[in-house]
């Protein structure tokens, strides 16, 4: 069987759904150039509370107000089930999900005079790209480019940024050659990097800070990017903090399984530090560790025999496999079977992908858990934005999946931040607006968020595979989510975090610039 990876690295940043959080907020690396206020919806409270507060209100608390909180001690229980409700305001213009579009004519002239990277009177240059181009999966992460590309033209019909037509640069990194994609879009002149879906996205930020060019990525994946200067996504996944709804709803379903987990990861940082974060967080919410710490090729095992039969030695009760569903995982799942290992599952987000439950005819998958903090797309027909995504893309002539939701969240994040910026649009209002932004859900994509002080959700959703198709766990209901402001876990002692040498305020100094 050919090897053939599908998502190997960038759709595990779809494990940066999160909370709000510990430690204090990162600070904009922006002037003080005074700008726009930014105005965001919320699905779960009004505009400008934290996740953290957004929970606390559901439950009848009184809400933080420093948006700090820290991981409990043992397994939480009792979360609280909040509805993505639309917004009932009466719209101002187009809808996304339940927001209008921030895409639009120019109330009156613009005032760029040129001098801004990027920007003219009548356009602004962005660019990003995927890893379309890798030999070892064509087509690696396109969902994202493709919701980008619908997303330009979208707003370009709408009238642009405040009357600047959006123009947009592709360029293909293929894993191996983000170096040269990132130069490639510093050398465009280009004001932004918009909805990017690099994979080795560490490799490239020496070039990308040395250009200063500011990012709202599609995703992060090592911990100098996800904690870089001038970098904001609609879904935050910062290295120190990790997703902990996850932890605390396994072990309340499986609470014996999840006492002896080993991990199984592609022997590569884009899985080992996803698994270096699981490890050093969980077990405050109830997991602990068998000691079986695997690893395995990234391009494919021929025989993934000798990996059951390590994990059936080590006495473990369950399997917490990072990686990607098709091939790798399906494989393992198929000899764990064959052998009689007959334990849970677990993986992350980004197991979350129609081929993978299409490819499950033989059952041998059934019981694999995993988490979301994006509405799935089988609630479409009750999550206005989900259904705005499926509809926009595939009119589009692109593909689906639950990175382009991804990406589709960073595009409005940028776009409402620029929009704000009025008739004279610059980096450092939309940095200053991106900063200032508190509470997002990408119109209603997924659970609140807080790019500004880079803390991802404090909401989940637990799925299980059951045959070809994927089954709420909990919420059971539609169109619901699990959220606990305790459902946010610190990281510290794990080596990727050290390398990346954090600052006072959160900010990564592994490849900063002198003077900069």
């Amino acid at each position: 069987m050919k090897n053939k990876r599908s998502r190997v690295i960038a759709t595990i940043t779809a494990l940066a759904l999160v909370a709000a959080a510990c430690g204090k907020d990162r600070d904009s690396s922006a002037s003080s150039t005074t700008a726009a206020p930014v105005t965001t919806t919320a699905t779960t409270a009004a505009p400008e509370t934290s996740a953290a507060n957004t929970a606390a209100t559901a439950a009848g608390t009184t809400p933080e107000t420093t948006g700090e909180t820290t991981a409990p001690t043992e397994a939480t229980t009792a979360p609280t089930e909040t509805t993505a409700a639309p917004t009932t305001t009466v719209p101002a213009g187009p809808m996304f999900g339940d927001a209008p579009w921030p895409c639009g004519p120019a109330a009156t002239a613009n005032k760029d005079d040129g001098s801004e990277v990027g920007v003219t009177s009548d356009a602004v240059t962005i660019s990003g790209g995927d890893d379309a181009g890798y030999a070892g999966a064509p087509g690696l992460d396109h969902e994202a480019t493709d919701a980008i590309k619908a997303l330009v033209a979208k707003c370009n019909e709408l009238g642009g940024i405040n009357g600047r037509q959006i123009k947009y640069n592709y360029f293909d990194a293929g894993v191996f050659n983000v170096g040269v994609a990132m130069q490639a879009a510093c050398d465009a002149q280009s004001f932004f990097l918009v909805g990017d879906a690099w994979s080795f996205d560490g490799n490239q930020e020496e070039t990308r800070l040395g250009c200063g060019l500011p990012a709202v990525p599609t995703f992060a994946v090592s911990a100098a990017f996800s904690m870089g200067k001038d970098v904001y996504q609609g879904s935050p996944n910062p290295a120190d903090e990790t997703p902990a709804g996850y932890f605390a709803t396994m072990t309340k379903l499986l609470p014996d399984a999840v006492k002896k987990i080993a991990t199984l990861a592609a022997n590569f940082s884009a899985t080992t530090e996803p698994r270096d974060k699981t490890v050093a967080a969980s077990p405050a919410f109830g997991w602990g560790f068998a000691g079986a710490d695997l690893l395995y090729n990234p391009v494919g095992e021929a025989d993934w025999t000798p990996f059951v039969k390590q994990v059936q030695d080590s006495g473990a009760t369950a399997v917490y496999f990072i990686g990607t569903c098709l091939p790798g995982f399906q494989l393992f799942a198929q000899a764990a079977k064959a052998n009689g290992l007959k334990i849970p599952m677990l993986a992350d987000t980004n197991f979350y992908e129609a081929a993978c439950a299409a490819a499950n005819t033989d059952g041998a998958m059934d019981g694999m858990y995993l988490h979301l903090s994006y509405m799935p797309f089988e609630d479409a027909d009750v999550n206005p934005a989900t259904k705005d995504y499926i509809d926009l893309v595939t009119a589009n002539g692109g593909d689906i999946s639950l990175l382009g939701a991804q990406a589709t969240s960073s595009f409005l994040l940028w776009a409402t931040a620029a929009s704000a910026c009025g008739d004279t649009l610059t980096r450092a209002c939309t940095l200053t607006n991106l900063a200032n932004t508190h509470s997002w859900t990408g119109h209603g994509l997924h659970s609140e968020a807080d790019p500004g002080g880079n803390h991802p959700p404090s909401c989940n959703i637990t799925l299980q595979l059951e045959g070809t198709k994927y089954v709420r766990l909990s919420p059971t209901k539609p169109g619901t989510y699990d959220c606990d402001p305790s459902w946010i876990a610190p990281v510290v002692g794990v080596p990727a975090l050290a390398a990346a040498m954090l600052d006072a305020n959160r900010i990564s100094q592994q490849f900063a610039v002198a003077g900069g």
